[in-house]
């Protein structure tokens, strides 16, 4: 009993040190983002006046909270195209063509997760 339940403590231990150190990086992330990234910054505006609309809305629950959600996955996006642009720039401080290819995709992305967004609200505007 006694062994195990050292082995328990251990992992926990580990799984705790785990999920303190990815919240931390996470939120070092989250700030790099915020102060070097302005679309990063507008699309948080955009999230929290869409909260706010949110309120205002007399839409069902459900709906409120599936196109807030979307609106998070611009965000997921922006970010991975954030941190492609910074790689790209590690790698290659130069211009070259396939570094533009790959950050224009990364804003491609950004712009198909915002027309998916647009789409998204015309649905529940009209369900």
């Amino acid at each position: 009993l006694i062994k195990d339940w050292y082995m328990f403590r251990k992992m926990y231990d580990v799984l705790y040190r785990r999920c303190v150190r990815a919240t931390l990086f996470s939120l070092a992330g989250f700030r790099a983002a915020l102060t070097k990234e302005e679309a990063f910054r507008l699309e948080l505006a955009g999230l929290a006046g869409l909260v706010l609309i949110m309120f205002a809305v007399p839409w069902p629950l459900w709906k409120k909270f599936f196109l807030t959600g979307s609106y998070l996955l611009i965000l997921i996006v922006e970010l991975l195209h954030s941190a492609i642009e910074d790689v790209c720039d590690l790698v290659s401080p130069g211009y070259s063509e396939l570094i533009k290819n790959a950050k224009d995709k990364g804003s491609m992305a950004v712009l198909l997760a915002l027309f998916c967004n647009v789409l998204l609200l015309i649905a529940l505007i009209l369900l």
